[in-house]
């Protein structure tokens, strides 16, 4: 990305509990000391644990809280520049509740995690079902304080609603169910074009890119860094990984995953050697056929092809 866009750190949204419903309204409704903040709960696929990604270029840990004592296990973090959101360019906080203690354990303050990164899961920890809940906002945060509500703030900070802070990478996150809340999606115009197609080269393995919003990965994985959107064309592939229900191809110095409708992969002709070629033609009795016109002769052949039989 050439900014540094906030965007939504889990790859399957599905908000079980927004910042207006259940417990969370004691957070932001009928506060009267101003200790407010907006959470959400996210349950993921629900097929398992998944994975919070670091959401933007850069965050540092600034608090751990819960592992091995009886609080809520809590993970601070705070951008290390000016972070672009839907609603303010700046310093962004985000703090993420209920992982296990595997995830925290060896985590600690000062620690640094980067656009993908996989900073902790979904968990248990004071929870009845695996799910993530957090909250986010503007400026430092490393604490938390219990409102008029007697519910727990983030602070220091300013507070922000969730669709103020995270754009939608479409490319990346699976919307399932978004609360009803409205979401922006990243702006498209800012990514890039890379890549620079080719001619069909029929000796050679090849993609063709269908569509123009395909992600250039730097790793094989949907997790990876983007480069920017891969313009439409034929690519030469060197390389294949089959990873996380995609066939991923290299092309030039990134990947690519494929996918009917996404990409066509075109695998090179299977054509003789020369070598053999030649021993066709020495092989006695022989018979040489040009076909001169395209049909059926028993064996199908093209036009100007040549058949070789010994």
């Amino acid at each position: 990305m050439n900014k540094n866009y906030m965007t939504y750190p889990l790859k399957n949204m599905r908000i079980t509990c927004r910042y207006d419903e259940g417990s969370h309204r004691k957070h932001c409704i009928n506060v009267t000391n101003g200790l407010v903040d907006y959470p959400i709960d996210d349950a993921g696929i629900d097929t398992g644990r998944d994975p919070i990604y670091c959401p933007c270029d850069e965050m540092r840990v600034t608090n751990i809280q819960g592992v091995g004592n009886g609080y809520t296990n809590t993970i601070w973090l705070v951008s290390t520049t000016d972070v672009v959101t839907p609603t303010f360019t700046g310093i962004v906080y985000f703090v993420l509740t209920h992982s296990n203690d595997d995830d925290l354990k060896n985590k600690k303050v000062g620690d640094i995690f980067h656009r993908g990164d996989i900073i902790c899961y979904e968990g248990t920890d004071g929870a009845t079902a695996n799910h993530i809940h957090f909250v986010c906002g503007k400026g430092y945060c490393d604490n938390w304080k219990e409102n008029s509500n007697g519910a727990w703030v983030m602070v220091p900070g300013e507070a922000k609603k969730p669709e103020e802070v995270f754009y939608i990478d479409r490319s990346f996150t699976k919307e399932l169910w978004g609360g009803s809340l409205i979401w922006q999606d990243l702006p498209k115009e800012d990514k890039q074009i890379v890549g620079t197609p080719v001619h069909s080269d029929p000796s050679k393995d090849q993609v063709e890119v269908l569509i123009d919003h395909l992600n250039a990965r730097m790793d094989a994985t949907t997790s990876s860094n983007s480069y920017g959107y891969v313009k439409k064309g034929i690519y030469d592939i060197l390389a294949y990984n089959q990873k996380e229900d995609y066939l991923w191809v290299k092309i030039e110095n990134f990947w690519i995953a494929t996918k009917d409708g996404w990409t066509q992969v075109v695998k090179k002709e299977s054509i003789p050697c020369e070598e053999e070629i030649q021993k066709l033609k020495q092989a006695l009795p022989q018979l040489i056929f040009t076909c001169n016109q395209s049909g059926k002769y028993l064996i199908y052949l093209e036009k100007g092809k040549k058949l070789y039989l010994k």
